[in-house]
């Protein structure tokens, strides 16, 4: 058997999976397995088309259909106290793997550029990060799930303070800081930044840094104290040291900056558990960042 996989292995593995899910309307029960087959069929389907079209790598393809199946097991299977953490570090690998990996001659689809000092070479290049953008609903499918009984929520006028505000003090810390000046883009820069920004950056990267990290932590916390402080402090900080960190390349006032931006994404998970506040506040800060100053930084 050859040692490679080539693409009409991969999509006929894709035809008869998707083939093979089954359709049942017995009771509720067979209802919900129905309706999460139905997402695997959307999904491969997704997949098999942007492998065809050239939009997502092969292996980051097959990835992502691995991750699916460990997701899956991740929620649904009764695990042991020993194998929930192993999947969940293979989950974390997974998704870091198929949102950042890329092969020396693959490019994903090219959106727009904003032009440098050079009109030969741009400043600043949008692709469509397809594999970004499918870890992203992936994690939102299977891991967005209703607050535990035992979870700390804050009142709702301050979840909406914190929605509310983070974006301007986020911003309005960044110009000095950062050094950022007027530079405003065009409609159509803006508009297909926006786009981008939402269903590839800010929902992929809340969903995994809210969902997969800072939640996980804060349950796996809980099972050794009730001290609330503990299961949403330590979570917190843990997870912003790790945005941070990710963001490579940074020094000076730059890690301040997105220590405090990844602290108030943050935080606003811990008074809400809702991931659509964090993902809001980072799409606004990006949007903003993007249309009207210096974009990229440096």
């Amino acid at each position: 058997m050859a040692n490679n996989v080539n693409l009409n292995e991969f999509l006929l593995g894709i035809t008869v999976l998707w083939l093979r899910c089954p359709v049942q309307h017995t009771d509720a029960l067979m209802i919900k397995v129905f309706s999460e087959n139905a997402f695997a069929r959307l999904l491969l389907g997704i997949v098999a088309a942007a492998v065809l079209l050239q939009w997502l790598p092969l292996a980051n393809a097959m990835g992502l259909v691995v991750l699916l199946g460990a997701l899956w097991v991740y929620r649904d299977v009764p695990l042991s106290r020993w194998q929930r953490p192993l999947l969940w570090c293979l989950v974390v690998t997974l998704v870091f793997w198929a949102a950042t990996y890329k092969p020396e001659e693959f490019s994903y689809p090219f959106i727009f550029d904003l032009p440098g000092d050079s009109s030969s070479t741009p400043r600043y290049e949008f692709f469509a990060n397809f594999g970004k953008g499918l870890c992203g609903f992936l994690l939102l499918y299977f891991l967005w799930t209703k607050p535990r009984s035992d979870e700390f929520i804050a009142a709702p006028k301050y979840q909406f303070l914190a929605v509310l505000l983070a974006p301007a003090v986020i911003v309005a810390v960044a110009i000095p800081a950062l050094g950022l000046h007027l530079q405003p883009k065009n409609i159509e820069q803006i508009l297909l930044f926006a786009l981008g920004n939402l269903l590839i950056i800010s929902v992929a990267e809340e969903a995994f840094m809210r969902l997969l990290l800072q939640q996980s932590l804060r349950n796996a916390i809980a099972v050794f104290t009730v001290n609330r402080w503990v299961q949403e402090l330590v979570p917190l900080l843990m997870v912003t040291a790790i945005f941070v960190a990710i963001h490579s390349g940074l020094s000076g006032a730059a890690i301040w900056v997105y220590a405090l931006t990844g602290f108030l994404y943050g935080l606003s998970y811990t008074l809400s558990k809702n991931i659509f506040y964090p993902i809001m506040i980072h799409f606004f800060v990006n949007q903003i960042h993007f249309s009207f100053l210096t974009y990229p930084l440096g």
